[in-house]
Formats: C-alpha cells, sequence, structure tokens
C-alpha cells in the first residue's frame, strides 16, 4: 500500500504562504474585527440592547469572513482538507480540551473563588455565594428569557464575544502566522499584541459614553490593553499546547465570569493570612500544572506538530505538476 502513495511534494497542494504576507492578513483580520464593531450609525453605548444586537450581527460576519484566509491558503495532504483542524475544530482530544485548561484557568483563580465561596460570606448565613447565585441567575435567563437585555449582556460576556475573539485572533491569526513559517513563540506574542491593541477601541467608549477626560480614558484603555495581552498570551499558549478552539474559548468565558481578582481582601478581610496562603497555593499551583495539564500527547494538537515547509526554488507558492 505505501508504494500508492503520492510522493510528499504530490501530496502537499495549495499556496505557500509566505511570512510577511502571514503578517499582513493577521494584521487585516485584527482591524477588521474591531472596525465592524463601529461600521453602525449609533451613539448608545455599549450595554444598550441595540448596540449589543448590531455588534452581534458584526461578530457574526467577522466569524464567516475570517477563516477564509486560513482555507485558502491552508495545505492539503491525502487529498482531505485540514482546515477544520487549523481552526482548533478538531474532535480529537476534544474532552481532554474542554476540562484540563479549565481546571488550569481555575487554579490560578484558587484565592478570588474561596474569597467569594468560603471567607466572604457573613458568619451564619446559609445559602449561595455571589459567585454561585448570578451564575444561576444568568443560566436561567438564558433559557427561559433568551432576548431580554440582561440575558444579551450574559451571551455577549460568556459566548459570542469570547467565541468571536478567540475564533479571529487564536484559531485564525494564530494558525495564519504558524502556517506563514513563525515560530510558536512569535506567533503567541504577536497575535497577544494585535489582540490587546485591537482593545484600545474601548477609549473611545470611556470618553463618548462614561465621559471621562482623555487622561483618564487611556489610562482606563492602556491597562485594559494590558491585561488583555497577557490574557492573549495565555489563550495562544492554550490554543498551541491542545490544538483546540475550545481550550482558549472556555478559559476565556471563565475570566470574564471571574474579572479581575480583588485584592483588596487581602488587606481587609479577617482571614487575610490564610487568604493569602490560599492565593499564592493558587498562583504556584497554576505554574506547576501550566506545562503538565496542557501535555500535548493528550489532544493531538496538529499546529503544535506542524513544520512550515522552506518555501520552494524561484519562490513559487504550490505543489509542482
Amino acid at each position: 500500500m505505501a508504494d500508492n502513495m503520492p510522493a510528499a511534494d504530490e501530496m502537499t497542494m495549495g499556496i505557500l504562504l509566505q511570512p510577511y504576507i502571514a503578517l499582513l492578513l493577521s494584521g487585516m483580520l485584527a482591524m477588521v474585527f474591531v472596525l465592524s464593531l463601529y461600521i453602525w450609525k449609533n451613539d448608545k453605548d455599549r450595554d444598550h440592547r441595540e448596540t449589543i444586537q448590531k455588534r452581534f450581527i458584526s461578530m457574526g460576519i467577522c466569524c464567516m469572513l475570517a477563516p477564509l484566509p486560513v482555507i485558502g491558503f491552508i495545505h492539503y495532504y491525502d487529498q482531505q482538507p485540514k482546515y477544520l483542524v487549523w481552526l482548533g475544530l478538531s474532535p480529537v482530544g476534544l474532552p481532554n480540551a474542554l476540562i484540563w485548561p479549565l481546571m488550569l484557568t481555575g487554579t490560578l483563580f484558587l484565592g478570588p473563588l474561596v474569597d467569594e465561596n468560603i471567607l466572604s460570606r457573613r458568619p451564619g448565613t446559609i445559602g449561595t455565594s455571589r459567585i454561585t447565585s448570578t451564575t444561576m441567575k444568568e443560566f436561567c435567563c438564558c433559557f427561559f428569557h433568551p432576548l431580554d437585555d440582561f440575558t444579551l449582556k450574559v451571551w455577549r460576556n460568556y459566548v459570542v464575544a469570547p467565541l468571536a475573539e478567540e475564533l479571529v485572533f487564536r484559531a485564525c491569526i494564530c494558525s495564519l502566522l504558524v502556517h506563514g513559517g513563525w515560530s510558536h513563540t512569535v506567533a503567541g506574542i504577536v497575535a497577544p499584541l494585535m489582540f490587546g491593541f485591537a482593545h484600545l477601541h474601548h477609549l473611545v467608549e470611556h470618553m463618548r459614553h462614561a465621559n471621562h477626560g482623555f487622561a483618564k480614558a487611556l489610562t482606563m484603555a492602556g491597562f485594559q490593553m494590558c491585561y488583555t495581552t497577557v490574557f492573549g498570551i495565555y489563550a495562544s499558549f492554550l490554543f498551541f499546547r491542545t490544538g483546540h478552539l475550545l481550550a482558549p474559548f472556555i478559559s476565556h468565558a471563565f475570566c470574564n465570569k471571574m474579572g479581575l481578582p480583588d485584592f483588596q481582601s487581602l488587606f481587609t478581610s479577617k482571614y487575610r493570612k490564610a487568604l493569602t496562603i490560599v492565593y499564592i497555593t493558587g498562583i504556584i499551583g497554576f505554574i506547576s500544572l501550566l506545562m503538565p495539564l496542557t501535555t500535548p500527547e493528550w489532544y493531538n494538537p496538529y499546529i503544535w506538530y506542524y513544520q512550515a515547509p522552506p518555501p520552494p526554488p524561484g519562490g513559487a507558492g504550490g505543489a509542482q505538476t
């Protein structure tokens, strides 16, 4: 049977993506994603029902268009397209991609989780914590009131926005960069930088709708850019190591739910010593589990093992016939 297999150069069909083209396409995807949010004539704030609905449409269109460059430049092996694998949609290792990255991310938030669910409860009270109660409320609203204003925000914060951002910036941009010959390290920095800069558009919203001055709005948008870039590095790491879009998406949604940690309890809570230990334990646990819980062999990530072929003689792309 091996004698009937085509030669390696015959198995590789399609256009070889040059590094600078991959970088240019990635930048264009990031720019189009941001600009699509502002194509509508709308003076209402981001939480207004009309704004949310229009941005859902924008993100939906982006999610349909963004994979096209990946599909267009992808290589085909054994006459079977692997673009779904490049986009992180492989069924192989899917249960692991759902469980372990979420557990890893939850470990980093061990301090806030313990603080919210155990230490911050009033003595003698019975019931759920703030996180649990709001999660139950959001979950119920999605089923029983799927189109009201509150539920639209829930869909935006935990489903639509994380999914759209991870599809564009991880599944598409990271895949383009790696397929274009950039290393995982470079792609894992460039894509998050684009992701971070894409959040600078909040500067406009801070000034227009929150009535902040330019300096304060710039500070807030700059801070948001920094922490979204850091998260982008982590999300890219998850995407490369697992090869699944689900891994960064579920972690993104979880982080949106948790928000930035409130370190005030470390100084004001009567349990501050215990809470400090829990925070440190979570950080150490996250660092210790970062590599083991993202072991590539658990997920079979095609993008992790992929190495871009060298440019063909004369710089021409595609396979020779």
